[in-house]
């Protein structure tokens, strides 16, 4: 009864206090397993009172109800629907946290019902770029599992928004070395792949008042990727971008040419649009850019008739919307008769966005926060140092990673 959870509450904090004052976890290890008998026998009454508010849990406590709560992940998924249902706007750190320790695998097939309404929570929140890689594994899990009406929620429900794009260049400015900003990088929350890590020493070569020692960048890079179990750079990737007047830069770019272990090309596409645009039409309207392989990867394998390819649906920056979105159209089922989607090796986790100006250069867009209006001319616009002009003929470009398993959720603050 309530009078007892009073009891009981007062007891688990108090020895989480000890706990984390002396250092010493035998006091908890001794409170786990009185309480996991008496869970058992009270059939979870403590835990579903002791989650029934999420915001007032810190995360040892979090920890600590993981532990006696055992496989009962079914009280968890309670929670996190309750606290869906009261919040309804965003995912906070504690719901987080549960989403990124539960189960989903078993948890969709033990729970089905209670995990279909979680999925239905997760479609009527705003999903951040952060977020977006926890909210597509909790999806992709089920989906290996599940061909039912788990799955066409999940093609309705996962937007497909690339999760690098738009990203702060403020974290950048954060950090005094890029050895600092690789740590935090690593231990942050943030999806990313080795093709991010280039374009943050890019925009940060680009600051006139850094350096960065050629050797030390590629140490730091070979140990995120060995640590991370990352794929390499693309080599075509970084042979693209404008290194003119940046000797560091360009020093950077022709030893990692020459690295067989931090560059490859196997495993990656290049795919350029079928269309051009100029500034104003791919950043001022709405567009459906097609992509098509013109030599199909061997992790292609289709003989229906027509192409294989992709469709990113871009919406434009004007009065209404100050913001720009770029979404992959990923339903198969959207696809016009002659293009043919492969949803089983594309996805946003396995892609890299950027543009290319023709006759120019392709330009990184990690790290460049959004594109804004100029004021220079009418008809141009601005991505925090690039200047696309009226004349400009932009095509958009997307590195698939065919053999990618380098975009993860990682845990902890950036």
């Amino acid at each position: 009864d309530l009078e007892a959870y009073e009891d009981q509450l007062f007891v688990v904090q108090e020895a989480l206090w000890v706990s984390a004052t002396l250092k010493n976890e035998r006091l908890i290890d001794m409170t786990i397993r009185k309480f996991s008998l008496a869970i058992t026998k009270s059939d979870a009454f403590f835990l579903r009172e002791f989650l029934s508010d999420l915001s007032a849990r810190n995360p040892n406590e979090l920890n600590f109800a993981m532990k006696i709560a055992g496989n009962r992940e079914s009280i968890f998924l309670e929670s996190l629907i309750s606290n869906f249902e009261g919040m309804s706007c965003e995912l906070d750190g504690n719901s987080r946290f549960l989403l990124r320790k539960i189960n989903a695998s078993a948890c969709s097939k033990k729970h089905t019902t209670l995990y279909l309404k979680l999925i239905a929570c997760l479609e009527t929140i705003k999903i951040s770029s952060e977020d977006c890689g926890l909210v597509l594994q909790l999806f992709k899990n089920v989906c290996l599992r599940t061909h039912d009406d788990l799955h066409a929620r999940v093609v309705v429900a996962k937007k497909s928004k690339f999760p690098n794009l738009f990203l702060d260049p403020d974290i950048l400015n954060k950090h005094d070395s890029f050895s600092g900003f690789l740590e935090a990088l690593t231990a942050s929350p943030l999806e990313f792949n080795s093709l991010m890590i280039f374009d943050a020493a890019y925009v940060w070569l680009k600051k006139s008042d850094q350096s960065l020692n050629t050797k030390d960048f590629e140490v730091a890079l070979q140990k995120t990727i060995s640590e991370q179990n990352m794929s390499p750079l693309c080599s075509s990737y970084f042979t693209n971008v404008n290194c003119k007047n940046f000797p560091c830069l360009e020093s950077l770019i022709e030893s990692l040419k020459t690295s067989v272990t931090l560059a490859t090309s196997k495993g990656y596409a290049r795919v350029c649009s079928i269309s051009e645009f100029s500034p104003g039409q791919f950043f001022g309207e709405d567009n459906e850019i097609r992509f098509i392989f013109k030599e199909k990867p061997p992790e292609l394998c289709c003989d229906r008739i027509g192409e294989c390819g992709f469709i990113l649906k871009s919406s434009g920056i004007n009065e209404k919307n100050k913001t720009f979105d770029i979404n992959l159209l990923n339903n198969p089922e959207d696809y016009p008769d002659d293009l043919h989607f492969h949803d089983e090796c594309l996805s946003v986790t396995n892609m890299h966005f950027t543009v290319f100006v023709k006759n120019c250069y392709e330009f990184p867009l990690t790290w460049r926060g959004l594109p804004k209006e100029g004021s220079r001319v009418p008809g141009q616009y601005e991505w925090l140092g690039w200047s696309f002009y009226p004349g400009h003929r932009i095509m958009p470009v997307v590195y698939v990673n065919f053999k990618s398993n380098s975009s993860r959720p990682i845990v902890g603050p950036i």
